[in-house]
């Protein structure tokens, strides 16, 4: 009977672990371009942001990237 019990109590453990109910999510909110902009601006360093705001490189590197528009090219005629 103990048994049971146990191996009752371990598969509700696993499955009340697994709902999405009570998965937990990111404890930090997002970090907006222009906060991370801010940042760099004010000289901190690409790390530095990174570490501070915790953040990915590859966001701190979408964010800083110069953008490119690509729109059409408007030639006067005379």
């Amino acid at each position: 009977m103990k048994r049971i019990g146990m191996v009752g109590a371990a598969m509700m453990v696993v499955a009340f672990a697994g709902t999405p109910a009570l998965a937990h999510k990111s404890a930090s909110p997002k970090v907006s371009c222009k906060e991370i902009k801010d940042a760099m601006a004010a000289g901190k360093t690409a790390e530095d942001v990174e570490k501070d705001m915790k953040v990915s490189a590859s966001r701190v590197k979408s964010c800083t990237a110069p953008t490119h528009h690509k729109g059409k090219a408007t030639a006067k005629h005379t």
